[in-house]
């Protein structure tokens, strides 16, 4: 994880590579990632430009995170989103101008 600033806010970067199959514990593992950058106060940005399709798992852990994030006057941003993150995203009916979750 790397920190960093955009637009005059700390968040922090979470890198995303996706492996073809995403058990649990990486799940967890994201989870809580999530949970420390929210915990410390720190909008957070994920790097998706590797990442593959997102599995419906990984969504949810971001928009839940993003809905958090608003709560706390902060915010959780998609980076560099490749083509196949677009489109799994689409695929759900991923909403940008309703979801809390940013897409860059």
């Amino acid at each position: 994880m790397l920190a960093g600033i955009i637009q005059g806010r700390v968040f922090m970067v979470i890198t995303v590579s996706l492996p073809p199959f995403l058990g649990r514990s990486e799940a967890a593992s994201f989870r809580n990632q999530l949970l420390v950058a929210l915990e410390q106060n720190e909008s957070i940005a994920v790097e998706c430009a590797q990442a593959g399709p997102l599995p419906s798992l990984w969504v949810q852990l971001l928009h839940s995170a993003a809905v958090s994030a608003v709560a706390r006057g902060l915010s959780v941003t998609l980076l560099a989103a490749s083509s196949d993150c677009r489109e799994s995203l689409r695929a759900i009916g991923f909403d940008a101008a309703r979801s809390p979750l940013v897409l860059e």
